[in-house]
C-alpha cells in the first residue's frame, strides 16, 4: 500500500479568453504541463466562466478535448470524470486518475452511496445535472447571461453569476470533497465607498455572504468530517483603501476628489507636487501610472500583499485554510507594446483566483518543504501570456497512513 499520492490542484477562470481559441488552447496546454510535470496520483482542474461564450458546449469540449488528450495526460492518466455545467453555474469540474482501483466517487442518490470510477473518460457537458455532483447558485435566480462589464463600459451589479458545483470522491480509502467556486465579482459598487474609508465594501461584505453560506452548506450535506478543498474564483480584492492612503504617505502627493453634478465622488486622484498624476481611480480604471506595473510586480507582489485580508476572516478563524501567497497577482494582465505581458490599469490588480482548504484536508497534507512532496501553491503559466486571469496550483502529497 501506498504511504503518500501526490494531487495537483488548478483552479482558473476562462470568461475573457472564450472568443480567442489560441489563447484558450495555450491556456490548456499550460495547464496540462503543471499537471504532468509533477506525475501525481489523481489532479483537480476547476474552471470558471464557461457561460461568457457564445456556445459554452464548445468552449467546454475544446478545454477537455486539450486537457485529456494531450500525449502526456494520456499516458498517465487511466481515466477521468467531468461535469462542464453550462446550463446553470457556468463552473467545469475536472478530474484525472492514475489508477481507477481505488477511487470511488460519492452520488448521493443512489443506495450504495459510492460507485467505482471506470476505466476512460466519462465527460459530461451540458446536461442540467451530473451523478454525484452538486449544484448551487447561493439561492439566486438567473434568467440570462450577462458579461461583468456591460456595453457601455460599466459595471453589471444585478447579474453576477456566482455558484459552487461539488464533488465528492473516497481515494484510497479518504473521503474528499472538492468545491469549484464563482463568488460575486465586484471590487467596490461606487468609488465612494474608497472615499469613504469603507472598512468592507459591499462587494466584500456579499462574498463573505457567500462563503458563509457554502460552509454552512457543506455541514448540511454532512460532508464536515471530509477532506475539503475549495479551489475557484474567491474575487477578493486588496482593500484599496488603505492601499491608496499608503501611496500618497509614501509618494507626498496631494489627493484630490472629483465629484458628480449630484456630489457623489466619481473619481480619486494623486497629484505630486509638479502637477503629474500619479495615481487615478474611477468606476472602470486603477492606474498608478508610471509605477503601475513595476509596483504590482514587485517582490512578487510582496508590496501590497499587506492589503491582500479580504479572506482574513475565514482563514483566521480556520473555517478555511490556505498556504502563504509568495506569488505575484492572478489578475489582471493584457498584452503591451511587443507583446510584453503587464497589468491591466482598468482594475486593481489582486489575488481573486485561490486554493483554500479545511482543517481535516491539512491534516492529510505532507508538511515538508524540504522533499519534493512538499506543498507548492502559485501561479500556472507564469512566463505565458494566458489571458486577464492566470490559473492557480497547488501541489501536495496526502498521507494515507
Amino acid at each position: 500500500m501506498l504511504d503518500y499520492i501526490k494531487q495537483v490542484a488548478v483552479t482558473g477562470d476562462i470568461s475573457k479568453i472564450v472568443d480567442n481559441d489560441v489563447i484558450l488552447r495555450n491556456w490548456c496546454s499550460e495547464v496540462a504541463k503543471e499537471i504532468y510535470e509533477q506525475k501525481p496520483e489523481f489532479a483537480i482542474v476547476h474552471v470558471q466562466g464557461l457561460l461568457s461564450a457564445q456556445d459554452p458546449d464548445y468552449i467546454s469540449r475544446v478545454i477537455l478535448g486539450c486537457i485529456t488528450d494531450n500525449p502526456d495526460i494520456y499516458k498517465h492518466f487511466v481515466c477521468s470524470r467531468a461535469f462542464f455545467d453550462t446550463k446553470l453555474t457556468g463552473l467545469g469540474n475536472l478530474y484525472l486518475f492514475r489508477d481507477n482501483r481505488d477511487v470511488e466517487y460519492y452520488d448521493r442518490f443512489t443506495s450504495t452511496g459510492y460507485i467505482t470510477v471506470r476505466e476512460g473518460n466519462e465527460h459530461t457537458i451540458g446536461a442540467h445535472e451530473c451523478d454525484g455532483y452538486i449544484q448551487n447558485t447561493f439561492n439566486q435566480q438567473y434568467a440570462f447571461r450577462r458579461e461583468f462589464y456591460q456595453d457601455d463600459g460599466t459595471r453589471d451589479l444585478a447579474n453576477q453569476r456566482t455558484a459552487f458545483l461539488l464533488a465528492r470522491f473516497r481515494i484510497h480509502g479518504k473521503e474528499l470533497t472538492f468545491v469549484n467556486v464563482k463568488l460575486h465579482s465586484v471590487p467596490f459598487e461606487d468609488v465612494n465607498e474608497i472615499a469613504q474609508h469603507t472598512e468592507v465594501t459591499k462587494a466584500a461584505q456579499k462574498r463573505q455572504e457567500q462563503i458563509e453560506y457554502l460552509l454552512s452548506e457543506l455541514e448540511a450535506e454532512g460532508l464536515k468530517n471530509d477532506a475539503v478543498l475549495v479551489a475557484g474564483a474567491f474575487n477578493s480584492q486588496l482593500h484599496e483603501t488603505q492601499l491608496l492612503d499608503y501611496l500618497a504617505r509614501t509618494q507626498l502627493v496631494t489627493k484630490v476628489a472629483k465629484k458628480d453634478d449630484a456630489g457623489n465622488v466619481e473619481a480619486i486622484e494623486h497629484v505630486d507636487r509638479h502637477g503629474r498624476h500619479v495615481t487615478t481611480v474611477e468606476k472602470t480604471r486603477f492606474d498608478l501610472h508610471s509605477i503601475h506595473d513595476w509596483f504590482f510586480r514587485m517582490a512578487r507582489g510582496q508590496m501590497v500583499r499587506r492589503y491582500n485580508t479580504e479572506l482574513a476572516n475565514v482563514t483566521f478563524k480556520g473555517q478555511l485554510l490556505e498556504e502563504s501567497v509568495f506569488f505575484q497577482p492572478s489578475r489582471h494582465y493584457e498584452l503591451a507594446d511587443e507583446n510584453r505581458e503587464e497589468f491591466m490599469r482598468t482594475l486593481c490588480p489582486a489575488w481573486t483566483d485561490r486554493i483554500l482548504y479545511n482543517e481535516r484536508m491539512n491534516e492529510l497534507f505532507r508538511h515538508d518543504s524540504f522533499c519534493a512532496s512538499g506543498l507548492y501553491y502559485g501561479l500556472v503559466g507564469e512566463e505565458v501570456y494566458v489571458g486577464q486571469h492566470k490559473p492557480v496550483a497547488l501541489h501536495a502529497s496526502i498521507c494515507l497512513k
